[in-house]
């Protein structure tokens, strides 16, 4: 999927979403590998959910964020949460806000694993 179409698809998904007065911002690290997190959009936004700009990441697919099982699964268990930062992965059917005090458990780790095999 194109990153045009990437972004239609989460426009629509957004769209539809509860979030009336929300800012959107897109981070977008065209021609870096999703294998590790040093890109320089990640770290953009990573930097704005330390700081506390952000509350919600919406993305295509846990693939799309990165590649990494660790690295993923450590963001999406230990860094989000502690930041209060909702994370929802679409084309996986995830919302961090439907696990409140866990983290979706083995079908989140082997999606995760799937992701990483696309490295």
């Amino acid at each position: 999927m194109s990153i045009e179409n990437q972004r239609l698809f989460l426009d629509s998904y957004i769209a539809g979403m509860d979030e009336d007065d929300a800012t959107v911002l897109e981070f977008v690290d065209n021609g870096y590998s999703g294998t590790h997190f040093e890109r320089p959009a990640v770290q953009e936004l990573l930097e704005l959910v330390r700081t506390g700009k952000i509350n919600c990441i919406v993305c295509k697919d846990f693939s799309r964020f990165g590649r990494n099982m660790i690295e993923a699964g450590y963001f999406l268990q230990m860094v989000f949460p502690l930041y209060r930062t909702r994370f929802v992965s679409v084309s996986d059917a995830f919302d961090s806000a439907e696990h409140e005090g866990d983290t979706g458990g083995l079908e989140v780790a082997f999606k995760l694993l799937i992701s990483e095999q696309y490295g």
